[in-house]
């Protein structure tokens, strides 16, 4: 009979039925967070019962440590109809002993909407897993303390609300999987301690820091050149970055969901040492505006990397060196007005189990511009489609070297940038093309002169390639017109 009590007690617990308190505690649980879905509040249940090493005191209830000297708090006498400010004793007192505060546990406080501040003690050394997940009615700054060692996976998983900086006390040796993910209103500086040897997939993701520094002394991580980014040291991967990071040349990957959802991010430089640019690197980063240059060093682009990146609204290039586009990389990438491979051999476009072959689907411009003489392979691959809606449904042929030799700076070309006339000085000028950006031919003629005058004023802004054949061979030279 005790046993049927004790369960109808802790359905109507969960019901929001109002039921006498008995000699006891109740323990919260729920289904933590599975890497690819959120928490599922219909998953929350509660178990009631008089475990002798629990106990409430005030609004909190706790559980005694196998130390008999220190306890776990493991809820609220509320549970998730709790209101107000959550202030964690550094200690408690029951039946005349003392317990110091140590662990806030598993999912103690999950689904708290209604709690509105926060205050851990410098007692606590561990976080537990999904201890504050979907706390979103917490505000103000979030402070780790320095006593705290471990944070588990998604302890502050969409705790949105929370609007100042993160402080991560000293003592910081883990941070787990999702532990802040979708804290998207933490806007402050983010400081990685020097006891930081692992950070977990996804940890800060959505997070809206304004900038990041690791500290000097921290072995695993850094934030070289004051970029504003964590960076594996001995990977070179950059595994978080913010709205004002400066991607250095020495990094070789980005990696997965580390640009992720950013609002405010409107520009990125990817240097030529990148090889690799990581799942969902920069997917949702809505803002990102201009031409997207993928450099000639990368090989591989990850599912989804540029998922819903609409707000560019200038030419994709895709670099020499990709071999490989992951699904969803460019899908919804609606804004572009060009496009332009420099691969020879069409990349291989996605087709990864769980995923549909959709790389370029809802893209901005069905035209690719692509290496003289490629056309042909290019129509034979999965990048035609002949709707335009999940790839491009014609080929354009760059003109020999129109691409390959911009980087040449022997002709002088000036003023530029320019407005409207660029003029075009070489000795012994026997012919002059001019490119657009998508390799397209604007403009040709023979001369024998050695300066020619062209005005741009006719011509949208942008990047264009002027060629110049000379008595001692060809010169080719980038001028911006605004």
């Amino acid at each position: 009979m005790k046993r049927i009590t004790l369960i109808i007690a802790a359905c109507c617990l969960m019901l929001g039925v109002g039921i006498a308190k008995a000699q006891g505690v109740y323990t919260m649980l729920g289904a933590l967070h599975d890497g690819g879905t959120s928490y599922d509040p219909t998953c929350l249940f509660m178990t009631y019962g008089s475990n002798p090493s629990e106990f409430t005191a005030g609004d909190l209830i706790y559980r005694v440590n196998d130390d008999n000297v220190s306890v776990t708090v493991i809820g609220h006498v509320d549970s998730y109809n709790a209101q107000g400010a959550l202030n964690i004793p550094e200690s408690v007192s029951f039946e005349g002993h003392d317990y110091a505060v140590t662990v806030i546990g598993n999912t103690a406080f999950m689904y708290c909407f209604y709690l509105t501040s926060l205050t851990i003690p410098n007692s606590v050394t561990t976080i537990e897993e999904g201890a504050f997940a979907y706390c979103s009615g917490f505000t103000g700054d979030l402070v780790i303390p320095n006593s705290v060692v471990t944070i588990e996976p998604s302890a502050f998983f969409t705790c949105y609300a929370f609007d100042g900086d993160l402080v991560i006390g000293n003592a910081v040796t883990t941070i787990g999987d999702y532990a802040f993910d979708d804290c998207n209103g933490l806007h402050g500086m983010l400081n990685i301690p020097s006891n930081v040897t692992s950070i977990g997939i996804d940890a800060f993701r959505y997070c809206a820091f304004s900038g990041i520094t690791v500290d000097p002394e921290n072995p695993v991580f850094d934030s070289r050149d004051n970029c504003n980014a964590i960076i594996t040291t001995s990977t070179n991967e950059l595994l978080i970055g913010c709205v004002n990071t400066v991607i250095p040349n020495t990094v070789t990957a980005i990696g997965e969901n580390a640009f992720s959802g950013l609002d405010g991010l409107t520009s990125i430089d990817i240097p030529n040492s990148v090889t690799s640019i990581g799942a969902g690197a920069f997917a949702f980063c809505f803002d990102l505006t201009g031409d997207l240059t993928i450099p000639n060093s990368v090989t591989t682009i990850g599912s989804g990397a540029f998922f819903q990146c609409s707000g560019f609204n200038g030419t994709l290039t895709i670099g020499e060196s990709v071999t490989f586009i992951g699904d969803y990389a460019f899908r919804q990438c609606s804004g572009f007005t060009g496009a332009v491979s420099l691969a020879s051999t069409p990349p291989e476009l996605g087709n990864e189990p769980g995923w549909e072959c959709v790389v370029f689907q809802y893209f901005g411009y069905p035209i690719l511009t692509v290496p003289y003489g490629c056309a042909e392979v290019y129509r034979n691959s999965n990048w035609y489609d002949p709707t335009g809606l999940n790839g491009f449904y014609e080929f354009i042929e760059a003109e020999p070297t129109a691409v390959a030799e911009a980087e040449n700076t022997v002709s002088a070309v000036y003023p530029n940038p320019t407005k409207e006339i660029a003029r075009i000085e070489a000795e012994d000028m026997k012919n002059i093309t001019i490119f657009n950006s998508l390799g397209a031919k604007i403009f040709e003629t023979s001369v024998s002169c050695d300066a020619f005058e062209y005005d741009f004023s006719h011509q949208a802004a942008g990047t264009y390639f002027i060629k110049v054949e000379t008595t001692k061979g060809v010169e080719t030279k980038r001028v911006t017109v605004l």
